[in-house]
């Protein structure tokens, strides 16, 4: 049986990006690799959005989608946890990070609690007072959101394009 990423590539027709992602550069500036699935499907067609609605980070790409200003973000985040502006997810062990590799246009974010056991998937709404988690790898969540299958309070469906499964970014 195809695994998640393939069935994602297969089913969204992906088109390698021109110039390969320096995956080693990534694992370097993030202090951790990201997730294979997640790797095999950026290879095979690069950014974009899912639905019309999920953008997915990728290395050096735009201010807002750079998968590699990931830790930025993680450090911005523990100062709004410090400073309880943002919820704090409950189960966050001391050494856990959270590192977005997705959002949408609502101000969603899904993030990857990087702990020692394994890569969760957290999910956040704006304001960081709801957090859902998820334990699957990266594309299985993709997967099961593209085929209505994994249900939300965060991802609204009505702000789902069911037409139109994946627009790759302009400039790869």
């Amino acid at each position: 049986m195809a695994t998640a990423a393939q069935q994602l590539i297969e089913r969204a027709r992906l088109t390698a990006p021109p110039v390969p992602y320096d995956w080693e550069r990534v694992t370097h500036r993030l202090g951790t690799a990201v997730p294979h699935d997640y790797r095999e499907l950026l290879d095979a067609g690069g950014g974009g959005l899912w639905l019309g609605f999920l953008r997915l980070h990728v290395p050096a790409g735009p201010k807002h989608v750079d998968l590699e200003r990931s830790t930025l973000e993680w450090e911005q985040l523990q100062d709004l946890f410090e400073d309880e502006v943002v919820g704090r997810p409950d189960d966050l062990a001391p050494g856990d990070r959270l590192l977005p590799w997705a959002s949408t246009g609502t101000g969603v974010t899904l993030y990857w609690q990087i702990s020692p056991q394994a890569y969760a998937i957290r999910i956040s709404d704006r304001n960081g007072d709801l957090w859902e988690r998820y334990d699957l790898p990266t594309t299985g969540l993709l997967l099961g959101i593209v085929q209505g299958e994994l249900h939300s309070e965060l991802l609204t469906e009505s702000w789902m394009r069911r037409d139109t499964l994946f627009t790759p970014y302009a400039d790869e």
